[in-house]
Formats: C-alpha cells, structure tokens, sequence
C-alpha cells in the first residue's frame, strides 16, 4: 500500500550537502513566529501551531475518523490501534516549510501524508485545505493501516478499493459523508477503457496495474468504482454479491472461481459498471457523527525544543537522515534533557545503521524518561537486530518487559519477546503465551504469524508451525514480509529433517536471502541464532547458511517504486554473494556493509566496503560477490537519474549441521 501515491514514499539519498539541510532544519526549527501546541486524545498526538482551537478540532476529527472506520470493520472494534503523531499546520505556507522537497517543479503539493518506520506513525495536514476529498490519502492510509492488521489477504482490488472509498469519507462537527464521489476518478474513467473484471481480479502487489504509474491511476479509479457500486449502487442492491464473494474467498475457493460464484456473468457485470461511472451523479451514505468525550483531551504548551523533536521525529519517520539528524540536534541544543528528541535521534541513527550510537541515544531517552513503552522497546529492538539475536541480554528482557508493563496494548513487545525466548531455548511456554497475545490484537499481521511459527518449531510442534508459517506467508504484505516467511520456511524443514535423522548433517547447505523493510528500514526480524564460538578449527563441517540483506536506497526514488527491481537485484547478487562466502568463510556469525551505484544499464559501479565485518576474508567475499552480480536488470525506464546508488547491510549466520 506504500507503492500508490508518491506523497507517502521516502526520499532516502546520499548527503551531498549537508550543510543545506542542517540550514533548512534549523530554520524550521527556529522560527519562533507561532506557538506550538499538543492535544493528546486516546488514539492520536496532535502537534499544531494553528493555535488551541484548531489543534483541539483536529484531535476530535482523527479520532471521529477512527471510530467510523472501527465500526465498518467490527472485528476491529475491541482491538488496540496504533498511536499516531499528527503535525497539523494552518496553510500550505506552512506545509511548504514541513515538506519542501514537494515545492518543486512537476510536484504535487501535499495536503496531507502519512508515514511510519519501526512502529512510528506520523501525518501531516494542512488545516485550511481545500479541493475535493483534501485528506483523502490520509484517510486512505490510515484505513490500510487499520485494516490489514484483521484483512491482510484481501484482494488488491478489494483492499484499495475499500481505502479509496472510505478515503473520500467527510466528516464535520454533526454528520459524516462516506461513498462521496471523485470527479477526477470518475473522468479518470470516463475517458479510458476498463480494465477486464477477470483482469482486475488478478492484480496482485507485483503486476504492472499496481507498480506502473501509466497503469496505476486507472487501476485504483476502478477499483474504487466497483467497490462503490458493489456497496451503495442500485440502492445497495448488491451488497449481498461483495459478502458472498468475501466468503468465498474465506473458504479456500480461488480468486477467479470466488467471483464467477458472487458475481455471475462478469461480462455484465462489467457493462452495468460502466454505465455506473456515467450517471450525473453516485449515491453517498450520511450518517451522525460519533460522539467523542472532548474532555479526554489533555492540552499543553509545548517549548520550541519539543516542537522541533516533533518535526525531526516525522522526517526521520520519512526516511530524511540529514534534515531529520540536524532538527534533532537543533532540539538538543535547546533542551539538552529533552527525551523525545533523544528517542527520534535514536531512531534516526538506526535508519542510517549508526547501531551504536542509536543505543547510546535511546539510552539516553530511558534514562531522562523511562516512562516510554516504545522507548524500551525500540531499545530492545536495537539490541536485537545486528548480528542477529543477542543471547543472554537481561536488558533485552527487562526492556520488552517494561514495555508491556507500560503500555500492554502496544503489541510489538509482545511479539519480540517471544521470539527472544525462542531463540534461547527458555521460557517457552510463556513465549507462546506472548506470540498468542500478539496474534490475538493483531490476528493479519505476518510478523506475528511468524513469531508464533517460531516457537512453535522451539517446542517442536512442527505441524502448528507450518500452519502458523503458511498463515504468515498468506499475509506477507509487501518483498521483506515474503522473504522473512520463506527464510523461516527453509529454516523449519532443515529443523524437520535434523530431527528426524537424530542430528545427522544436511546434504547440502541451506541458504536464506531478507530484504530490508519497507523504504530502507533497518530489518528487525532476528535470524536463527545458534552457537557463536568464533570461527571454525581445522576443516569446515557442511554448514547451514543464512544470509540477511538489509538494503537501503541512498538516491532519490523520484517517486518510483523500486521493490520490484529490489527483488530482482537480490537475487543476481544472491546467487554470487551466497557461493563466493560459503567458499573462502568459515566463521560463525558477522556482517558487512557494502554500497555501490547501479546505472541505467544495470551496470554497477564503485562497489566499496563501507563498515567492514573485521574479518578481510569475508569483507573481500562480499565485495567480490557484489562485483560478479554485474550487469544486474536494467532500471525502470521511468526513472531519470544518472545512477541509482544502495547500500546492502549482509549479516552471515553459520552452523554445523548438527547445532541443534
């Protein structure tokens, strides 16, 4: 869902000048002009300087909006939400200042967007914005980010048609508008031909509909149209035709058979929907409002110090390492015991792989305010993700611990925490216990399919294990997800076939490939951790291999998406990186990182060892792999620039076939 609008991707590029963006973060930071204030509600942050009112206003409106998309999807109605951070600016001058790079030529100018990293949500919106549907991609990505924790297997269509129709939701202070038309999707649609129903309903994340910006916008106009039409057409007519086809789906029955048996003659189908898309105008549901207790709200004048971390805070959460990096330190000058800019920085320095110094900040943040569930729990996420599992780590319980006692519907502590357990082999009972938890507040989430997969395999439950693996994959939203799965796959079978032959070694190594997370984040899913007694004496048993690729893209995305070239890329540079270590490397566990540009041919270039593994066997290797993957595919036509530039983070697990 992150693919659609280029108002939600993440600029992440190389710092030719730094000094710029330290120039335009501190004058943000430093204009004194407006108050800022914060409105704390349950479910949302609100961060303004349009002053009290407005700020006030804007807390009641998200949390309005969230209680109408809670009562459309009502298994979600007893279930936590994630807190989200929203920075609620009066005009587009203002939002130029928060959002620069979109003030240049051929951009849109943004009035509303949404971002998160490592269980971080930020928005930004422009209060007097004005247009039709002014925050519809908000709307849209807070629908998704609500709805897939319970719908992650929902068709494409369906899912984007469903956060496009409640997208165009209006709300005021009496009655909210759902189903309201857009007359750019509809002109979108009245001047093109539709995409064949059998076609649309075949669209998945990695097809041209989805990723092409050509195909895209007509993807998205019709499968807002037909979920329209399927929800409100005719009088709500065929409503019924949707439920079936949901349940359908729930059975097991496959897409293409799901919709013939709903929806009968796709042909028709197909003539009453665009006969739909040319009436005058489309019927729209009114509905009160809910009723929200303003006196939840807790208001506060916030210091110029707390305002910038905020701001700093949401370009971190965009992938902005030097504009976020300079407000953050802006902040800190200001308020050198100010916590949350502590926190953010930490968080900033983990996206940019400064892993160190992201512990030293974020300890920093614990030890002013220790009062912060996701301070704990990022701290413990930190000490999780390089190398692997850090055994052993009473602080990696404490923290995760701490973080459930804090706030015990923050979900990712839970999750971490079980998979912790498993990875030393204790407690695993409760670690189950934890991973059920997980699972019970968000039942779609991959991440938590998949912890629940790993300790069941701890207690050799192995057929729950692969229900649970086989739910996880079902789930996978996007390439990091798929990879994750299928690495636990390849790990469960081995772990199967060691069992079954008493701790004979495998035939054959093993090898697993992770992508980074979404928009260069730093992967935190722990690989399986076995023994780290330094490298091997003597000669090399057969070993299983695990290999993590945490990529980051250092250049402008110019709005594109590139997951698709990502997996690609990785698997040319899998297929030599994985032979050219397993060869010449006899260690136990290390990584490397490595960054180079590829150019529009596919060529690469410059390949250097950037944070070396302190062993030149492996570093060489790594390299070398890199080098022998050239020419990789082509980039996007779409894309301009003269390179496009990665850094790969490798992280190599080894074991004797017998480790277990």
């Amino acid at each position: 869902m992150f693919s659609r609008i280029s108002l939600l991707m993440c600029d992440l590029r190389r710092v030719v000048a730094v000094v710029g963006f330290a120039i335009l973060a501190l004058s943000l930071c430093q204009a004194r002009r407006d108050a800022w204030v914060e409105v704390r509600s349950p479910n949302f942050i609100v961060v303004s300087n349009a002053g009290e009112k407005a700020a006030r206003r804007s807390a009641l409106q998200f949390e309005e909006i969230r209680a109408v998309f809670r009562q459309s999807l009502m298994v979600a109605g007893t279930r936590p939400t994630p807190v989200v951070t929203v920075l609620a600016v009066p005009d587009e001058a203002s939002m130029h200042k928060l959002l620069p790079e979109y003030w240049v030529k051929d951009r849109a100018h943004p009035s509303g967007l949404y971002a998160d990293y490592v269980n971080l949500f930020f928005a930004a919106v422009e209060l007097d914005a004005h247009g039709a549907a002014p925050f519809q991609t908000l709307y849209h990505e807070y629908f998704h980010t609500i709805a897939v924790r319970y719908f992650p297997d929902l068709p494409v269509w369906l899912s984007e048609g469903l956060a496009e129709y409640y997208g165009h939701t209006e709300i005021d202070e009496r009655h909210v508008w759902m189903g309201e038309s857009d007359p750019e999707l509809l002109a979108q649609l009245r001047g093109r031909t539709l995409i064949p129903l059998s076609v649309l309903f075949a669209v998945d994340t990695s097809s041209p509909y989805y990723n092409e910006a050509n195909e895209t916008s007509l993807f998205y106009a019709e499968s807002w149209a037909l979920t329209h039409y399927l929800m409100l057409g005719d009088r709500r007519a065929h409503a019924s035709m949707l439920k079936a086809y949901l349940e359908n789906l729930e059975q097991g029955i496959k897409p293409d058979e799901a919709a013939r048996l709903a929806f009968g003659d796709l042909k028709k189908l197909q003539f009453d929907l665009q006969a739909y898309v040319h009436n005058s105008s489309l019927p729209y549901l009114k509905v009160p409002s809910p009723k929200i207790d303003e006196g939840e709200l807790k208001v506060r004048l916030i210091s110029e110090a707390e305002a910038c971390a905020y701001r700093g805070g949401f370009a971190a959460a965009r992938g902005q390492v030097a504009v976020a990096t300079a407000a953050l330190q802006e902040a800190l000058r200001l308020d050198s015991k100010d916590a949350l800019a502590y926190q953010y920085l930490g968080v900033t320095q983990f996206l940019a792989g400064q892993r160190e110094q992201a512990l030293e900040s974020t300890s920093e943040a614990i030890t002013i305010d220790p009062g912060s569930s996701f301070t704990h729990y990022f701290r413990a996420l930190i000490d999780t993700s390089s190398l692997g599992m850090m055994l052993n780590d009473p602080r990696v319980e404490g923290d995760l611990r701490k973080a459930i006692e804090l706030t015990p519907d923050f979900v990712p502590p839970y999750a971490l925490l079980a998979v912790y357990f498993a990875a030393e082999n204790r407690n695993l009972q409760e670690a189950l216990a934890l991973a059920e938890k997980a699972v019970a507040f968000e039942p779609g989430s991959s991440e938590y399919q998949l912890a629940m997969a790993r300790v069941l395999a701890g207690l050799n439950r192995f057929d729950e294990a692969q229900a649970a693996w086989a739910r996880a994959n079902a789930f996978a939203q996007d390439a990091v997800e798929r990879t994750n799965a299928q690495s636990f796959q390849s790990y469960l079978t081995q772990l199967r076939q060691l069992k079954a032959t008493g701790g004979d070694q495998l035939e054959m190594p093993l090898e697993t490939i992770q992508n980074s997370q979404k928009d260069g984040r730093e992967s935190s899913k722990p690989g399986s951790q076995l023994n780290q007694t330094g490298k091997a004496i003597g000669s090399p048993v057969p070993t299983a291999l695990q290999v993590e690729v945490n990529t980051t893209i250092l250049s402008d995305r110019l709005d594109i998406d590139f997951q698709p070239y990502i997996q690609e890329m990785l698997a040319a540079i899998h297929n030599k990186v994985v032979p050219a270590v397993s060869t010449s490397w006899f260690g136990q566990q290390n990584s490397v990182s490595v960054e180079f540009a590829v150019l529009p041919s596919g060529e690469i270039t410059g390949p250097n060892v950037v944070s070396g593994s302190g062993d030149t066997v492996l570093d060489r290797a790594a390299r070398d792999g890199i080098v022998a993957s050239s020419p990789l595919p082509a980039l996007p036509r779409e894309f301009t620039g003269q390179s496009l530039q990665f850094r790969l983070r490798f992280t190599f697990t080894a074991w004797a076939a017998d480790a277990h």
